[in-house]
């Protein structure tokens, strides 16, 4: 018989201890990276977001090791020692609103 998890729920040391290891993935860059948990283990998992430091897209969180799945044998395993943020994906994150379009002066009226 299992017991109660001890730690927090719904963190990321929960979804540890039950899949074992974690990755993040990029479905543009076709990368991947293992997340270490160090500095995230008791955060809630459903708040935090991820993106790719090569080209600023959002990440995925996946369980399983994404280049052993049929269809994403091409992911390739890309860890980054103390990777930074993409200057899109902070852009993108802080809420910076971007215009989408340009409107010319004859539209605004």
């Amino acid at each position: 018989m299992v017991g109660p998890f001890p730690g927090v729920p719904y963190s990321f040391g929960a979804l540890r201890q039950t899949y074992e290891p974690l990755f993040v993935r990029c479905d543009v860059c076709r990368r991947y990276a293992r997340l270490y948990l160090a500095e995230i283990r008791g955060t809630d998992s459903r708040t935090k977001t991820f993106s790719c430091c090569r080209c600023g897209s959002d990440g995925a969180l996946a369980i399983t090791e994404p280049n052993t799945e049929t269809g994403m044998t091409d992911y390739r395993l890309d860890q980054v020692e103390g990777p930074q943020r993409h200057p899109a994906a902070v852009d993108r994150l802080s809420g910076t609103p971007r215009p989408a379009y340009r409107l010319s002066a004859s539209t605004t009226g």
